[in-house]
């Protein structure tokens, strides 16, 4: 157990780190000369709400709880890293990029008042963008909305307005709000709970020249997105797209674990957040090519193969695809995570074979599904059949296969893939391992 001295002794440690950083950016910015202000046109809009430095300034308070809350010393060292992490990233976002706020704020009074005196005796119109605060309210909120899951939406609209209090009180432009919630939802992206960080997460695969051809066309796309946001205005949103088609890039070379999928199914808040572009491509896409279609097919002995939309019609999922999260699942679920249009490797195709004859022989209807039901589902059946000596050989099983996924994409490569994973099986099985 964490005693009270030991929690305050990060508290104060964290702190003072944060209010020296802060301090020291704010000075070194107000030296320069012509710092720039970005601010668009319809902000002038945004009406001045005094009564927002309330929830403005309860982000100190939710902040300096959580090192009260954390259940154990693992947790909170957790806690911390991300703090110090998004004090990091904003500081040098300050001194890269160094943008001040020169609006005035109205007189007031009260208790509103007494806030906003207290806030003007450190803060200086400096250190906008990303916005510090809105990082924060993110990785502060993760926390609370992690361990308090029954005042989710309470939680969720506090946090919205702490979020939204940043332009009512003339503390920042629009701009610092969407490269705050990057930097945050970049924050738990890189130091995830329960997960490795995906940078530093071993390579799930071994690089084939399909994974060199897909990583380029992705980053490519990212490349074509960033040419679209210096169009400026509403094109700069084209940016969230560049961050989402990136990471994909990365997921080509580094593996799986850049998607952070979970073992409940679900994808990481972080990942959610930045690949969201992505992900909705993604959810179109099944949605082209399955409209009208049947979206899962029995192969036999209970097995089906599908998309994994239609996953909670099933009594077990074995769920092959990396990047989507499921929405519902069956009472039985298993994971053998592999990409989308590459080749599975030979130790995937096994390992996956081994997933479904146990959920198979346990389950009277299961799943194997990825995002359409054509490509990878289809190699890991293709992989069981031939195994359990369902079917003779690969022309054959694919043939049976065909009959009831007449659109099912195998490539060559994939079959040789299938071929070899088969005698590895064999092999492994006698050899007992």
């Amino acid at each position: 157990m964490l005693n009270y001295k030991t929690r305050l002794g990060y508290l104060l440690g964290v702190g003072v780190l944060f209010y020296v950083s802060y301090g020291l950016t704010n000075y070194l910015t107000a030296l320069r000369e012509n710092v720039p202000e970005i601010v668009f046109a319809w902000e002038q809009h945004i009406p001045f709400v005094a009564w927002t430095i309330v929830p403005y300034w309860s982000l100190n308070l939710l902040y300096a709880l959580v090192f009260f809350l954390s259940r154990n010393r693992t947790q909170l060292r957790h806690y911390v890293a991300r703090l110090l992490l998004a004090q990091a990233i904003a500081v040098s976002g300050f001194l890269l990029f160094p943008l001040q706020i020169t609006w005035q704020k109205p007189e007031t009074s009260g208790v509103a008042g007494f806030l906003f005196e207290s806030l003007a005796g450190f803060d200086q119109p400096y250190n906008q963008a990303p916005s510090l605060h809105i990082i924060l309210t993110i990785v502060v909120g993760a926390f609370y909305w992690r361990h308090f899951p029954k005042w989710r939406i309470p939680l969720c609209l506090w946090f919205g307005l702490i979020a939204l209090s940043i332009l009512t009180t003339y503390q920042h432009h629009f701009l610092d709000l969407p490269t705050g919630a990057v930097a945050g939802f970049g924050v738990l992206w890189l130091l995830p709970e329960k997960q490795p960080s995906p940078i530093f997460a071993k390579s799930s695969q071994n690089l084939t020249a399909s994974h060199y051809r897909l990583s380029r066309f992705y980053l490519l796309g990212a490349i074509v997105c960033i040419g679209l946001a210096c169009l400026g205005g509403g094109w700069l949103w084209c940016l969230w797209a560049a961050i989402a088609l990136g990471l994909v890039a990365m997921a080509y070379w580094r593996g799986v674990a850049i998607f952070q999928k979970q073992s409940n199914g679900k994808l990481t808040a972080g990942s959610i957040a930045l690949c969201l572009p992505y992900l909705l491509g993604a959810r179109l896409n099944i949605v082209y090519w399955l409209q009208g279609k049947a979206k899962s097919a029995v192969v036999c002995d209970g097995v089906f193969v599908g998309s994994i939309v239609v996953s909670r019609q099933f009594d077990a999922l074995l769920d092959c695809c990396a990047e989507l999260p499921c929405r519902e699942l069956p009472s039985v679920y298993e994971q053998a995570l592999m990409l989308d249009l590459v080749p599975p490797s030979i130790n995937e195709l096994c390992q996956a074979a081994r997933k479904l004859d146990r959920l198979q022989a346990e389950n009277s209807r299961v799943l194997v599904a990825c995002a359409l039901g054509y490509g990878r589902s289809v190699a890991v059946v293709l992989t069981w059949l031939l195994v359990t000596g369902r079917e003779p050989n690969l022309e054959q099983a694919i043939n049976t296969v065909k009959r009831v996924r007449p659109k099912m994409a195998i490539s060559h490569a994939v079959c040789e893939r299938i071929e070899l994973a088969s005698q590895q099986f064999h092999i492994e099985t006698e050899n007992g391992t």
